[in-house]
């Protein structure tokens, strides 16, 4: 037993020691907030959807940080919402398009403060709005709320795609109880005028029209208003005349969205591009 017992403690020394030879470590280091910001970049510009407006290459101050297609709406690179670190002060920043990632779509030279940042890309020939993002998000009561939290960003323009749309209302959307069964009820969200964010703003989750912990409510939907209190009509392929609701989104308790508001409204469908994407941050 005495000489079992020996050998198993060499084999277990001689594991430790493998163990210790192949320890993996990863480098990293703290960032320095004195001189360093974290930037998130949205493709926000006012063109219609298609596949050729797609971002294929992302530059800032000449290097190449992302070659991922981004589409419409989306964050760079791709739809993960991650940073990109950058000196704190001028910045400048590039995106190109095409199979050989050489048309250039945007180009400017904006400058970034100290923190944490989304920078939306909204017009061709201006420096990004520059919206400042919380270094901790609400998370709310892990049993006793079924809250989630959306900030609104406001960036349409008209039909021109040089004016801006104006004030818009972001509410959402839920089938009525009894006994107004064929209609809606309409949740205030939030209010913001072109080129304007909103706070992160409450919203309740429900399900089966009751509010309890559910952690995620599917079929969601949520509507936009003007200021005449007027829903937004965009148009159908077929050339109708409708009203605009975004549909089908799931949302969980707990997480924060961004939901930014972009494009422009159009005479027709092949020239309207109006958007309302979302970003998870937490």
């Amino acid at each position: 037993m005495k000489k079992i017992f020996s050998i198993l403690s060499v084999v277990s020394l001689f594991l430790l020691a493998s163990c210790e030879k192949n320890v993996l470590s990863y480098q990293a280091s703290d960032l320095d907030v004195t001189t360093k910001a974290q930037i998130r970049l949205v493709y926000d510009l006012p063109v219609v959807a298609a596949t050729a407006q797609n971002i294929t290459l992302l530059k800032y101050n000449d290097q190449t940080v992302s070659q991922i297609s981004t589409a419409l709406g989306n964050i760079f690179p791709n739809s993960t919402a991650k940073y990109h670190v950058l000196p704190i002060g001028a910045n400048k920043v590039e995106a190109f398009k095409g199979a050989a990632k050489d048309q250039l779509v945007y180009s400017n030279t904006f400058n970034v403060p100290a923190g944490k940042w989304s920078a939306f890309v909204y017009n061709a020939n201006e420096a990004p709005l520059m919206v400042q993002d919380p270094e901790e998000y609400e998370t709310g009561h892990p049993w006793t709320d079924t809250v989630t939290y959306i900030r609104f960003v406001n960036l349409l323009y008209q039909a021109d795609g040089v004016t801006p749309y104006g004030k818009v209302y972001l509410k959402g959307r839920r089938a009525a109880t009894q006994p107004n069964i064929n209609t809606y009820d309409y949740i205030d969200i939030a209010e913001c005028d072109f080129k304007e964010s909103s706070g992160y703003i409450p919203y309740t989750l429900k399900r089966n029209g009751i509010a309890i912990w559910s952690g995620t409510e599917t079929g969601l939907a949520f509507v936009l208003f003007n200021e005449n209190g007027e829903q937004l009509k965009v148009f159908t392929s077929a050339g109708a005349l409708i009203d605009y609701a975004a549909t089908g989104y799931s949302m969980t308790k707990g997480v924060n969205y961004i939901f930014h508001l972009n494009g422009k409204m159009g005479a027709a469908y092949s020239s309207q591009s109006v958007r309302l994407s979302t970003i998870a941050v937490n």
